[in-house]
């Protein structure tokens, strides 16, 4: 099982945080793999998490001279890409993705949304957990 994330730098709230734990542990399997983008907010929060769980974290770092990088503790780093080719990287590395987002909608902009529709044009799995979702 290769889960991945694309998440806001703005990190999750408890809900999100709760819902993200919970999916984290029931699918957790031996050899679980969990990818990232390294950055600060829902990808450290969420790989420091997959972690304590027992995934094998994998680091698709962004640009190196970005200072969004969060440098969590890995098993394993990619080369660091630009955010396009990373977030499409992750979702084309993963069997399902997790989608957290900031806002409750969909926005025209940004990278979560943006990795959120490549993984449907992939018709990749995936997971929305909402900021206020019942």
């Amino acid at each position: 099982m290769k889960i991945g994330i694309t998440g806001t730098r703005e990190g999750m709230n408890e809900q999100q945080f709760e819902q993200v734990q919970k999916y984290l542990i029931g699918r957790y399997c031996e050899g679980a793999e969990f990818h990232h983008g390294d950055c600060v907010g829902v990808d450290a929060e969420a790989a420091v998490l997959a972690k304590e769980i027992g995934y094998k974290i994998i680091s698709h770092p962004g640009p190196t001279q970005d200072g969004l990088r969060a440098f969590v503790e890995c098993d394993e780093c990619r080369e660091p890409a630009s955010h396009f080719k990373r977030n499409r990287t992750i979702v084309d590395s993963c069997d399902y993705l997790l989608v957290v987002p900031l806002q409750n909608e969909r926005q025209p902009r940004g990278g979560t949304w943006y990795t959120y529709d490549y993984a449907v044009k992939k018709n990749k799995p995936f997971m929305v957990f909402l900021p206020n979702a019942e």
